[in-house]
């Protein structure tokens, strides 16, 4: 699969499944058995997404996560004043009625959307290397990929989600499904590399949290978690930082620092070992 653009190597099949209901897809030999006959499924809760703004129109993705409601990033929002959502061809209005700019969280609804969401589960209960598949539109195109949990990061009473399944420009605010079609988060940033991709999704279960909060104010400096200054960044994101800069001895100090402020942080610890192995030793 060529990334950072991953083209579905099953959406001609996932489309017609989406479309006309047909026979699921042939199982293929990097799927644990049963997930194919699951996404097609899943890819009837995600939809393309237009927000129209003065600056112009910005596309996304959403995911259903309720009875006409959909989570999508609120940085394909912004300040959009129309928005739509596209999946077989007709262009269905819909309104904000919920938005957390901090957590990049932002929750839509149309009254003529009678689909069916996909359940919510916890980042409490995904664990590294769980299976998960990631479902958005990328280029007007649905993409597909399938990887796996590689890390979570504690935030706000739950848990980021890093993992390998692939997602591009485009698939922001998709879902990322578990082995069992199950939604456990909202697509929402990456950072690529020659080498590396990194891959994040925010978790499900702050849908409730935020839809019970409804639309929060939007200040002139909101930004998203992720989109933070170096010097206001969150331990995990500076962390990530240095991984993807390959600067292993700072990321050891800044591990060190994190788990002494953090001591029951479980990926504070793992990001030590990681950073103490690729450098060497002890950091300088």
């Amino acid at each position: 699969m060529t990334r950072p653009n991953p083209v579905c190597r099953l959406c001609a099949p996932l489309l017609a499944l989406l479309l006309l209901g047909a026979t699921p897809v042939a199982a293929s030999d990097d799927a644990p058995p049963g997930l194919l006959d699951r996404v097609p499924v899943a890819a009837r809760t995600v939809f393309q997404l237009y927000a129209k703004s003065e600056r112009g129109t910005a596309s996304g993705s959403a995911v259903m996560v309720g009875p006409g409601l959909l989570a999508t990033s609120c940085h394909v929002l912004n300040d959009a004043t129309h928005a739509v959502v596209v999946q077989t061809g007709e262009a269905l209005q819909v309104a904000l009625v919920a938005a957390d700019w901090r957590r990049d969280l932002c929750i839509l609804k149309s009254d003529i959307i009678s689909t069916r969401a996909a359940p919510l589960i916890p980042a409490s209960q995904v664990r590294k290397k769980d299976v998960v598949f990631s479902l958005g539109f990328t280029g007007g195109r649905f993409a597909y990929d399938l990887g796996e949990v590689r890390q979570l990061y504690a935030m706000d009473g739950s848990r980021v989600l890093r993992g390998s399944a692939a997602f591009a420009a485009g698939a922001s605010g998709g879902g990322l499904f578990d082995a069992e079609g199950r939604l456990v988060g909202i697509l929402t940033f990456y950072k690529l590399s020659s080498d590396k991709s990194m891959f994040f999704a925010i978790p499900a279960d702050w849908v409730p949290e935020v839809l019970a909060r409804g639309v929060q104010p939007k200040t002139a400096d909101a930004r998203p978690f992720w989109a933070d200054a170096t010097d206001a960044r969150l331990p995990f994101l500076q962390a990530v930082q240095y991984e993807h800069e390959g600067r292993w001895d700072a990321l050891a100090q800044h591990a060190q620092l994190w788990l002494a402020r953090e001591p029951d942080a479980p990926e504070a610890r793992d990001t030590l070992e990681q950073a103490l192995a690729r450098a060497g030793g002890v950091p300088r």
